[in-house]
């Protein structure tokens, strides 16, 4: 797939260790990891395993924040060709718990921050055979430290494990909106297809000693296929075990970054550092968008700051990324309508509006999104149901509700599941919640429909105010009357201190309507 002949993930080491060793790979906490070292590790990783005798083909699980060790694992585990489960470390116990069961995970990878859940965990569970602690050294019934279990493992690639392109490299869960998480599983073909796909749009990691920035949770699919896009190319993956805006800032100059990930908050506070000013950020290219969009005058003031392209882009787990993007060209505070556009299919990827029986609509039209991947899941572990309805042949149906404009262009209007449908109208409410955030005294918004004798369902709006905001909801639905239509206007308000939210901050709309039914 490339000019490495880059297969697998278990490739990517290997194969720039053979070309570049002394080449930094990952920077980490003031420590430098090169290829050569990455390549010795990963193979330390891959041999305890099968010294452990774990089969191939069998899931492992990490439950860690950012650091330099998920890669030893991700590179080793598909190295001995396993699959790696990567856990959320903001979940509780409980539901660490429930995903390690689901996966039927044998090993446990966790930092000393997060054992006690990893323990109540293995208490739990009998098929987690093993703690391996990333950050310790001893050992403990069903417990070891990393450098212990690696100790007198040979630092050269095992023989007769490696993965084939088709077999499962990752396992990530759902964030779990409408119940349980579900496993989506990842091939090597799929996760290598995003790399060279994510460099088709990001050209300058090309360029000798090309760095990213790891801000975003390991866990994410978009913080994980960064980082190997980086890796694939040759470049290198400087990581922060949290993003903090002074420490972004900081190492946005010293690493020479060239790309960067980062939700709008926190472009937010990084332009408004007092001294933003006096860091050398003339190496930042592009500054990915993550999450659902950016204010106008946000963006405008973060480009008069930062002086670097930005980007946003539409995807899922399920197809191992992001479908379509939103390039610096068209990313651009004075961009009009198409600002809030999630760009175009890119690399090998294909996008349809479909109805409720998957026949396409016209160009326009508001129906499901269709995504067609090459990097398309191998299905839901052990949901074969789920499987079925939301893959049909080469397309995946996300849920999610959008039109396409006569350019290509994609724009994400909301989840078909939180459409309201009220006097016989399909009532989208994340337009609603976009147009009251517009009011100073919002800090955030979630609008659902509740059931109505005379309209069938009526929008009810939950807000948040600002720290010692007020304001009623007569003056908010006077607020939106030339923004909306009539119809689009909730009449019923619900001030509220905070929002149920899963484990990634989505706010669970399903719990916010089950109070009214």
């Amino acid at each position: 797939m490339s000019e490495l002949d880059i297969r697998t993930l278990a490739d990517i080491p290997t194969r720039q260790a053979a070309a570049q060793a002394p080449a930094t790979a990952l920077e980490f906490a003031g420590s430098i990891v090169t290829y050569g070292e990455l390549e010795q590790r990963s193979n330390q990783v891959a041999n305890a395993f099968i010294n452990d005798g774990v089969a191939p083909q069998t899931n492992i699980a990490l439950l860690d924040r950012n650091a330099e060790t998920f890669f030893y694992v991700l590179f080793g585990a598909a190295k001995a060709n396993l699959c790696l489960v990567t856990v959320n470390f903001r979940l509780t116990a409980g539901e660490v718990s429930y995903i390690l069961e689901d996966s039927t995970a044998q090993i446990l990878f966790v930092s000393r921050e997060f054992l006690d859940i990893a323990r109540d965990c293995k208490a739990r569970l009998a098929q987690v055979e093993k703690i391996v602690v990333l950050d310790g050294d001893g050992e403990q019934d069903g417990e070891i430290g990393l450098r212990r279990w690696l100790q007198g493992q040979p630092d050269t690639a095992p023989a007769h494990r490696a993965p084939s392109p088709t077999d499962r490299a990752v396992q990530m869960y759902t964030s779990g909106t409408t119940g349980h998480p579900k496993g989506v599983m990842l091939s090597h073909h799929s996760m290598v297809c995003a790399a060279a796909e994510g460099l088709s749009v990001w050209p300058v990691m090309h360029e000798p000693d090309a760095a990213v920035l790891a801000t975003m949770p390991l866990f994410h699919i978009a913080a994980a296929n960064l980082c190997i896009a980086g890796l694939y190319a040759g470049g290198r993956a400087v990581i922060l075990k949290e993003a903090v805006p002074k420490e972004v800032a900081r190492q946005l100059a010293a690493a020479r970054i060239r790309i960067v990930p980062l939700p709008p908050a926190l472009i937010h506070a990084l332009i408004r550092l007092p001294d933003i000013g006096s860091y050398d950020l003339s190496h930042l290219d592009t500054l990915l968008i993550a999450g659902s969009g950016i204010a106008v005058e946000l963006l405008k003031d973060a480009q008069e700051v930062l002086n670097c392209g930005f980007a946003l882009s539409y995807g899922m787990t399920e197809c191992c990324g992001g479908i379509t993007y939103l390039g610096p060209r068209d990313c651009v505070h004075d961009a009009g309508h198409l600002l809030a556009s999630a760009g175009k299919p890119f690399g090998g990827n294909r996008v349809r509006i479909v109805d409720a029986q998957r026949q396409d609509l016209p160009v326009g039209e508001i129906g499901e999104i269709a995504c067609q991947s090459e990097r398309l899941m191998n299905g839901y572990w052990h949901r074969p149901e789920a499987t079925a309805e939301a893959v049909d042949g080469q397309w995946y149906y996300s849920g999610d509700a959008g039109y396409v404009d006569a350019d290509g262009y994609l724009y994400v209007v909301d989840r078909i599941k939180d459409m309201v449908v009220s006097g016989g109208e399909n009532i989208y409410p994340v337009e609603i919640e976009n147009a009251l955030l517009k009011h100073p005294a919002v800090s955030d918004v979630a609008v659902i429909g509740v059931p109505d004798e005379k309209w069938g369902e009526a929008l009810l709006a939950n807000v948040i105010l600002e720290p010692g905001a007020a304001v009623s909801g007569k003056a908010l639905v006077d607020f939106l009357r030339d923004s909306l239509a009539g119809y689009k206007i909730p009449r019923r308000y619900e001030f509220v201190d905070a929002f149920p939210r899963n484990a990634t901050g989505k706010v669970l709309k399903r719990e916010l309507r089950a109070q009214w039914r």
